[in-house]
């Protein structure tokens, strides 16, 4: 009896082993098919990733802290898309032209962007000084501290001439680079574009011309070299002067009412140097000055080493005549004596002085007497290019005869004239 319940427990365990070995082997086989399974997912995962199946897998922890981070980005400031930025070689910039950023808190942030690699540009003296491709970082925060950064392409090209540049709203109706000219005096300078105003001012009936100026204008004191104008100072005798300059005008062969009138020029240093671009009316329809008007584009002091000022003389004639004007103080390092693009534009109702592109001021009221407003800006004016000595503007203060020891030029790059378009 004891071996028959012996036999029977034997029996017993080895079906409920022979059992257990099938489940093991059906859970093995489940597990295999779930791990063959994950891993074909992980093929097509590596093959087409998808947000879905990143979400799908991540826990839970995770799908907060990517829902945060959804939720902070959409409270950051936003910029605009922009297109690249393209500039050209020796040529300003504006590098946040198109440059808009909005906070959904905040507003506008576009004033407070500022450029987080400026330093790192081929900027020079405000000039784009090396072609390439560049990165722009732009940098703008609210005031929870969200911190945007927004990167633009900045590409430079090198142009043939400062003749080929364009300016999006304006059509270019006069240019001179003093590269190439077919009809040139001895001098290479341009006759088609340019004309002289000749002597101390007494065959126009001012002598002096008008401010006790002391140079005699001659044509020979202008010349072109290496794509530059030089207007040279020299302390000379010469028809009853003590010194002897150039005055170059485009009167009879270029003027224009309204648009951009502009010049990149280099300025000499020393007391009593006045160096001007400038223009008058072509025709005087107003009166004689200052009735029919004058604009200063740019006129310095050879002495003061980081101002230049742009001003209008209108109202009457002399003595009856009123001016206004503005000056900009030039950072150090950055001078008269360096290249700056001084300019002017004008319509029917402001006129805006820009140095290097920066606003310096703005004229909006003038008259002219018995005229309606905007006379009398509202003529042809040519342009004039001339560096007296002496004269008013500096108090009568005459050059130390040693800076002569070496050439004092006023140089000029380009002179180009824009229309607004439409």
């Amino acid at each position: 009896m004891k071996k028959l319940i012996i036999m029977l427990l034997i029996l017993l365990s080895s079906t409920l082993i022979a059992c257990e070995g099938v489940q093991i082997q059906e859970d093995t086989q489940e597990l295999t098919t779930a791990t063959t399974t994950t891993e074909d997912t992980q093929e097509l995962t590596t093959e087409t990733p998808t947000t879905e199946t990143q979400t799908t897998e991540a826990p839970t922890s995770e799908m907060s802290t990517t829902e945060d981070t959804f939720e902070e980005s959409v409270n950051k400031p936003v910029f605009e898309d922009m297109d690249a930025l393209i500039g050209y070689l020796d040529e300003s910039i504006n590098l946040f032209e198109d440059v808009s950023v909005m906070d959904e808190e905040d507003g506008d942030l576009t004033e407070e962007v500022s450029i987080e690699n400026l330093i790192d540009l081929p900027i020079s003296n405000g000039l784009l000084d090396t072609t390439g491709s560049y990165i722009l970082q732009y940098y703008v925060v609210d005031t929870d501290g969200n911190i945007t950064i927004k990167e633009r392409y900045l590409i430079i090209y090198e142009v043939s001439t400062a003749c080929d540049i364009e300016l999006d709203g304006f059509t270019l109706t006069f240019c001179d680079d003093f590269n190439e000219a077919e009809n040139t005096n001895a001098q290479g300078v341009d006759m088609d574009k340019w004309g002289y105003q000749n002597g101390d001012g007494t065959e126009y009936g001012i002598p002096g011309w008008g401010n006790s100026e002391q140079q005699y204008y001659r044509e020979e004191n202008s010349y072109v070299e290496n794509g530059l104008l030089f207007i040279e100072a020299k302390l000379e005798q010469y028809g009853g002067s003590a010194y002897t300059s150039s005055k170059m005008v485009t009167k009879d062969k270029f003027s224009q009412a309204f648009g951009r009138f502009e010049a990149r020029i280099k300025l000499p240093l020393g007391d009593g140097l006045w160096p001007a671009f400038w223009m008058m009316p072509q025709d005087n329809v107003y009166g004689g000055w200052a009735a029919s008007g004058e604009i200063d584009i740019m006129e310095a002091r050879g002495r003061i080493i980081n101002e230049a000022s742009g001003a209008i003389h209108y109202g009457g004639q002399w003595p009856n005549n009123i001016y206004q004007h503005g000056s900009h103080t030039f950072p150090q390092g950055e001078g008269i004596d360096t290249f700056h693009v001084y300019a002017v534009e004008w319509t029917e109702t402001s006129i805006k002085w820009y140095f290097d592109d920066l606003l310096v001021w703005e004229a909006t009221e003038w008259h002219t007497e018995g005229e309606d407003f905007p006379a009398p800006f509202d003529e042809s004016f040519f342009m004039i290019l001339n560096l007296a000595v002496g004269g008013h503007f500096d108090d009568h203060r005459l050059p130390d005869s040693s800076i002569f020891e070496q050439a004092v030029v006023m140089i000029v790059d380009y002179v180009r004239v824009y229309q607004f378009d439409g």
